[in-house]
């Protein structure tokens, strides 16, 4: 489907490895992705951002989820001038695992236009220690 108007680019993408502790006390730990929105007025055109997550290492896997946005945005910005941020938790992490996270607005942009995406990289500890790592793009 085309469409006349399509959503900026995400103005940044992060990620960190953070620890959770289940009702068994066993330690695991999720990815933490973050973003902002772009300030600028093709913010009014955005539906859902549009997260995938690819591992590999001991095995190999290929995930994506869509952030539906609830309503339509009314400013470029949320109270106080700021960017509009969001966070997703809730992809699991596994030792020495390589990721490769990558997210773009939904929309998408129209066949042969640029298809813009941010993608950042993650590599999980062998011994997945307390401390937490944190990647940024």
């Amino acid at each position: 489907m085309r469409h006349s108007l399509t959503p900026a680019d995400l103005h940044n993408l992060s990620a960190q490895l953070i620890e959770t502790e289940v009702d068994t006390h066993f330690r695991s730990y999720l990815i933490n992705i973050s973003w902002s929105l772009s300030m600028d007025a093709s913010i009014k055109e955005l539906t859902a951002t549009k997260i995938c997550v690819m591992s590999k290492g001991t095995r190999e896997h290929f995930e994506c989820i869509r952030c539906n946005y609830t309503e339509k945005f009314q400013s470029q910005t949320m109270f106080g001038n700021r960017r509009w941020q969001f966070h997703y938790i809730g992809f699991p992490v596994e030792p020495e695992m390589f990721y490769s996270i990558s997210a773009y607005n939904l929309p998408p942009a129209n066949i042969h236009e640029d298809s813009p995406s941010k993608s950042i990289r993650l590599t999980s500890p062998g011994n997945l220690p307390v401390s937490i790592l944190t990647w940024f793009i």
